[in-house]
């Protein structure tokens, strides 16, 4: 895929690297990470406490979890 070059996920749209992509480009990739973020943090946010405990979250950790990858 063309954005393969951005590799994290810390919301740098003007990453050093992707020079090879245009800002547009770099634009749509920065905003469907963005959807995906999203969906996956409300995914866990409507799991149950006792759902997020079996894989080893509290509701406080859900943010940095889906951004961390932790």
């Amino acid at each position: 895929m063309a954005y393969s070059s951005m590799q994290s996920t810390s919301g740098e749209l003007f990453a050093a690297g992707t020079k090879e992509t245009s800002l547009f480009q770099r634009a749509v990739h920065w905003v469907r990470e963005r959807i995906e973020l999203r969906r996956a943090e409300n995914e866990l946010i409507h799991m149950s406490d006792a759902e997020l405990s079996d894989i080893g979250l509290t509701r406080g950790e859900i943010h940095m979890a889906v951004r961390r990858g932790a």
